[in-house]
């Protein structure tokens, strides 16, 4: 899904201090959306304050875009990811609490999270769309409804993950505020310029937001992450209908002009 490759893309570079990735637990073939390992004092290097408030060693992220299904049993697999997660790394049962939390991140509320707090198993913190699951877990979990954030400079990389009108909430936030956040959130950019192009191209403040320079810095960033890693998140069907097929024709007859082998000329003797 392309919702969830941003999403890890987000955490992988967000979270680079924590080596941040997917990663596979139980013998059968289930994989952790990301898996943030810190080593001693990197918590101290998570630029989301909302994340770093309360994060661990180690940290188990499930993430539901806004074209996921949110079900009652998704607390409960990522649950089972936890023991599964600390059997495998020698991880005992009272240590889970002062080692792991577990944070499940959804674009918009999901829909067993009113039931869950009319009964008390979670509550709402002090920050706005945050919940704390208080029963059940073993370790500290956190329920992060993406939508429903306050819009302020640090929470800039997880209102991306939102609907598509947060999303462009972020982008109206991130071009009044200035230079210092468009540099510090550049890969963010982007990310939302490439994935979300349709959606947002025709809002003013997308021309803001990218100096002529980014557009440069967006096109290592795509050589860094993979063309191949790109077209698994962009329908190839949208990038020819953008660049036009007699274009792309040209561009191909072009490159195989380019790769043919010149023909060597036999000297006629005289």
């Amino acid at each position: 899904m392309a919702f969830d490759y941003i999403f890890k893309l987000v955490m992988k570079e967000l979270l680079a201090s924590c080596d941040a990735k997917a990663e596979k637990v139980g013998t059968l073939p289930l994989e952790i959306d990301t898996v943030a390992r810190c080593k001693a004092g990197a918590q101290s290097q998570v630029p989301i304050p909302l994340l770093a408030k309360q994060f661990a060693t180690d940290n188990l992220f499930e993430y539901k875009s806004e074209g996921n299904m949110t079900r009652k049993e998704d607390l409960s697999k990522l649950l089972g990811y936890v023991g599964l997660y600390g059997d495998q790394n020698g991880i005992g049962f009272n240590e889970m609490r002062g080692r792991i939390t577990a944070w499940y991140i959804s674009a918009k509320r999901p829909g067993f999270l009113d039931k869950m707090l009319t009964t008390g198993i979670a509550v709402a913190s002090a920050d706005a769309g945050v919940y704390e699951v208080v029963t059940g877990f073993p370790c500290p979990c956190r329920v992060v409804v993406c939508d429903e954030l306050d819009v302020n400079d640090g929470n800039v990389p997880l209102l991306v993950l939102g609907s598509i009108e947060t999303v462009k909430k972020a982008i109206v936030h991130i071009a009044h505020a200035g230079s210092i956040l468009r540099n510090t959130m550049r890969t963010i950019i982007s990310l939302i310029y490439y994935m979300y192009h349709d959606k947002v191209k025709d809002m003013t403040e997308m021309d803001e937001i990218i100096p002529p320079d980014m557009l440069q810095s967006m096109k290592h960033a795509i050589e860094d992450i993979g063309i191949e890693a790109v077209l698994k998140v962009l329908d190839i069907n949208k990038v020819i209908d953008a660049v036009g097929v007699d274009k792309l024709k040209e561009a191909i007859a072009r490159k195989e002009a380019g790769q043919k082998k010149p023909v060597k000329r036999v000297k006629r003797s005289s």
